[in-house]
């Protein structure tokens, strides 16, 4: 661990010195062993928080049964509720996420009718907007109503400052910014420069319709220049290889799933990492910023919360146009006295991408969600110890309740992203 990283861990320890640990709840769409995005960071995000001595449960789409069809996904969340509901009460605070339709709204909903001295605290994280293709007006209407059920949480964390502020309202609950993490690089290895007017590209993500493959060969067709891997799996894998060979891309490459070693392989072996995505269901870009800790210019859609992470020291391009991708890409190509120093920054800049940092934020808002709502309910700004710290119980299955207190994470190497709801980081 670095002097940083230590540091940080100290500053989220003392905060959480001389109070007792939280009993929390997350809901999400996806958490391993569902391999995603947003699986990654959740996983990162209860391990933190289990480590820090709070009793944490994670309830997604791996315990609650849904239905996928295509873009659309809906869960049996509701069916579960009664169960949920009783649990609640043994609980100091839920962090939930979305939105997921079917799944965080509901709970959002419900969880408003309850007595107020049966709802714990209530965090939510804001990944992203639901942005379906083809269903726009459909998309619209429901960010509108899921806003307006965020608002009845007691704190509101976005990834981004552009979500935060879509959020802000004068009597709302308070929002905070608390980007995810990467893992920090001690000593990486020397860059291997390019050979003149080449340049090598990864793309890392699921190969699904809104991550902008198609945009994506068609920039990187016909360019010999332009050496392309694609690292990753999903439902589209084979037709997006399909349209490599029909569009004569002979320089990209399809490596599927990969593992965690691997993969650091990749970044370290690329000059720049591509995020084509072409709507707004990419609300941060996780692999953004591992590819920047390995020292990869970041080349991104100028989507919200996307281009905060890419824009300062990467390049921004108008989703879905193979020309000004390939602009950018050929300008770096050409240029390698640039690539160099946006390379230098981008790994300067991903120092400041930490999980100990991002679990330390949120340690402090959840416990700053729990003394609030404690004290409005009793006029007590402290928290009280337990005299009999009761089981934690929350269903994992439709018949079954989690049998142990505290959560047991065994971390995973780095999964590739696959396919997942479009909330994922």
């Amino acid at each position: 661990m670095s002097t940083q990283a230590r540091e940080e861990h100290a500053v989220g320890s003392n905060y959480a010195t001389g109070h007792r640990p939280l009993d929390i709840l997350i809901v999400t769409s996806e958490a391993p062993p569902i391999v995603s995005g947003i699986s990654t960071c959740i996983d990162r995000l209860a391990t933190g928080l289990a480590a820090r001595d709070h009793n944490v449960r994670v309830l997604s789409s791996a315990q609650i049964r849904r239905i996928v069809a295509g873009e659309i996904r809906l869960s049996s969340f509701i069916t579960h509720w009664p169960r949920i509901a009783r649990e609640l009460r043994h609980l100091d605070v839920v962090n939930v996420h979305g939105p997921v339709p079917t799944m965080s709204d509901v709970f959002l909903a419900l969880c408003e009718r309850l007595p107020s001295h049966s709802r714990p605290a209530i965090v939510y994280t804001y990944h992203s907007p639901i942005d379906i293709q083809g269903a726009f007006r459909m998309s619209a209407l429901y960010n509108k109503l899921h806003e307006r059920l965020a608002l009845r949480a007691d704190r509101i964390i976005a990834s981004s400052q552009h979500y935060a502020r879509q959020h802000r309202s004068r009597y709302g609950p308070r929002v905070q910014t608390i980007p995810w993490g990467a893992d920090r690089r001690e000593s990486p290895r020397p860059r291997v420069s390019p050979a003149p007017g080449e340049l090598k590209a990864l793309f890392v993500g699921q190969m699904r319709p809104y991550k902008g493959i198609e945009t994506l060969l068609a920039a990187a067709a016909g360019q010999p220049w332009l050496k392309l891997t694609l690292v990753g799996h999903g439902s589209a894998a084979a037709s997006y290889q399909k349209l490599a060979h029909r569009l004569n891309a002979t320089n990209a490459r399809f490596l599927g799933h990969v593992t965690h070693a691997e993969l650091d392989e990749q970044y370290a072996s690329n000059d720049v990492v591509i995020l084509p995505s072409v709507t707004r269901a990419e609300a941060f870009g996780l692999v953004l910023v591992e590819g920047m800790s390995a020292g990869c210019v970041p080349v991104a859609s100028d989507l919200p919360g996307v281009r905060d992470v890419a824009g300062p020291t990467g390049l921004v391009v108008p989703p879905r146009d193979p020309e000004a991708l390939r602009s950018a890409l050929r300008g770096l190509a050409k240029d390698p006295a640039q690539l160099e120093r946006l390379s230098a920054a981008s790994r300067i800049a991903a120092e400041t991408y930490t999980w100990e940092r991002c679990i330390s934020s949120y340690e402090r808002v959840l416990l700053d969600a729990v003394r609030s709502r404690y004290a409005r309910l009793h006029g007590l700004p402290m928290l009280p110890e337990l005299d009999e710290p009761e089981r934690l119980r929350v269903i994992t299955t439709p018949d079954a309740a989690l049998p142990a207190p505290r959560l047991s994470v065994t971390v995973p190497e780095m999964p590739v992203i696959a396919t997942s709801d479009p909330v994922e980081a």
